[in-house]
């Protein structure tokens, strides 16, 4: 697919398409591991809560509870949580670093998990993109279990000659995670997208089916 755009607005449009995308259309029946559920520990009624006004927009939340501290940006005109929160577990010293994105509704994106201070890529879903070799290479990590059939799917659209183009590439797997490369000449590329982790296992002759997703761009 092709859609014509001028230089001023092309970029803005289809980071925004994508976005719009994600949100309608991708359903994530994976749930994160570590026997925590992310819902429940960033939800504000858990907490006693404070909060500082950073504009007339965005507020910071902190707030604490028997066994984790939180703390985060707000909108406060839609009532979503925006940007990257922590909830520190001071009972057996983890770390959750929780990313959310907001278009007509919350929901987290990348979701870092660390213990005793050091990330651990297995327990969880995030993206590292750096430019090399004329190109953008991306590396996705996600929750992986024993015994699973795994694949990753991404679906982007990129900036090429005032069009924009929609394309899908399955990426390869590596060490622990899973990584694409997207050629480029030009560094100010702008590349958005989907990353969807597709899973597979089977238990007592069942066999499950999951995916999950993730908005990305460089």
């Amino acid at each position: 697919m092709v859609v014509k755009n001028n230089k001023r607005t092309a970029k803005n449009f289809f980071l925004l398409l994508i976005i719009f995308l994600f949100f309608s259309c991708k359903k994530n029946d994976k749930k994160f591991s570590k026997q925590v559920n992310i819902q429940d520990i960033t939800n504000e009624d858990n907490y006693a809560i404070s909060s500082k006004k950073e504009n007339d927009s965005i507020i910071l939340i902190s707030g604490e509870s028997n066994q984790y501290t939180l703390q985060g940006y707000k909108n406060v005109k839609n009532n979503e949580k925006i940007g990257w929160w922590k909830v520190k577990d001071k009972t057996n010293d983890f770390l959750y670093e929780i990313e959310f994105l907001s278009v007509n509704m919350e929901k987290e994106n990348q979701i870092k998990f660390y213990e005793k201070g050091k990330l651990i890529n297995r327990f969880s879903q995030y993206y590292d993109v750096i430019y090399k070799n004329n190109g953008y290479e991306f590396k996705f990590y996600f929750p992986k279990y024993k015994d699973e059939k795994t694949r990753v799917e991404f679906n982007y659209m990129t900036k090429n000659n005032n069009t924009i183009e929609d394309k899908r590439i399955d990426c390869k797997t590596e060490n622990g995670y899973y990584i694409c490369f997207i050629p480029g000449k030009k560094k100010e590329k702008s590349i958005a997208g989907v990353a969807t982790f597709f899973s597979e296992s089977e238990n007592k002759k069942e066999t499950t089916f999951s995916s999950v997703s993730m908005f990305v761009n460089n």
